[in-house]
């Protein structure tokens, strides 16, 4: 997988600097945005990239980078607006009335954000060995499993940012030890979303305030994107290829 196309001068001059080695110090700045979080595509690209360079990486990246210390400190700027963002979110917006056209759009960008493994097994897995007595099981690795098993992502040019914004709020709760309960929350939304989420709820060991933050923001960030996908459909934007399939049929 090759590094994607920037959207902003983050990104932009983020993935100039990964193509060439690094300098002692690069030009690696965070800046504030003029859009909400979740919907800023410079930021959430910024996010995506530095998260798959430690997970999947990129086959045109230079040698040196992944534990330089200044893209450390960039991504840790990045995840701290990101996470402050997320903590802001309440809830309480509508999921929007899709048509089928809408549906099969919104299936393409599950595609590409959720988890194919089945999130129960993953939840009670966590669960089952929260404190890591076993090395095979403990949350890391189990993480990592299920990042493993999220489609390829090589369609993140056409993903816009309430599609990244999903998978970087999973690639946050997910590598942070102290986010596990929001993790938790996270994927127990995953697994319900169209459904009463609540009640099947998994009894759990971390605060509750924690697991109801994954889970609200995984809603919340849902719901926004169903909304986006109803946006730009009303506007006339064309549907991609795997949408069309995903609608139709595939053609002979």
């Amino acid at each position: 997988m090759r590094l994607p196309a920037p959207r902003g001068p983050m990104s932009s001059a983020l993935i100039a600097e990964l193509r060439r080695p690094p300098l002692p110090r690069p030009a690696l700045l965070v800046s504030g945005g003029t859009r909400d979080a979740w919907a800023d595509d410079d930021l959430q690209l910024s996010l995506w990239v530095c998260y798959e360079l430690r997970t999947r990486g990129f086959d045109d990246v230079a040698a040196g980078w992944e534990d330089h210390p200044a893209l450390a400190q960039f991504h840790a700027a990045l995840e701290q607006r990101w996470e402050s963002a997320l903590r802001t979110l309440t809830g309480t917006t509508t999921p929007a009335a899709l048509t089928d056209e809408g549906r099969a759009e919104l299936r393409r960008h599950h595609a590409f954000w959720q988890p194919r493994r089945e999130m129960r097994s993953v939840l009670r897995d966590i669960q089952g060995d929260a404190y890591g007595t076993r090395s095979e099981r403990t949350r890391s690795v189990l993480f990592t499993v299920t990042l493993r098993d999220v489609a390829p992502s090589t369609g993140v040019d056409e993903m816009p940012a309430p599609t990244l914004a999903l998978v970087n709020a999973l690639s946050l709760f997910g590598l942070h030890q102290r986010l596990v309960g929001a993790l938790v929350g996270f994927l127990t939304a995953v697994d319900t979303i169209g459904g009463d989420p609540f009640a099947q709820l998994l009894p759990v060991q971390w605060p509750p305030e924690d697991v109801r933050l994954g889970f609200t923001v995984c809603h919340e960030l849902h719901a926004r994107l169903t909304r986006h996908v109803h946006a730009s459909l009303r506007a006339g934007r064309p549907l991609a290829e795997g949408a069309l399939v995903a609608l139709t049929g595939p053609r002979c």
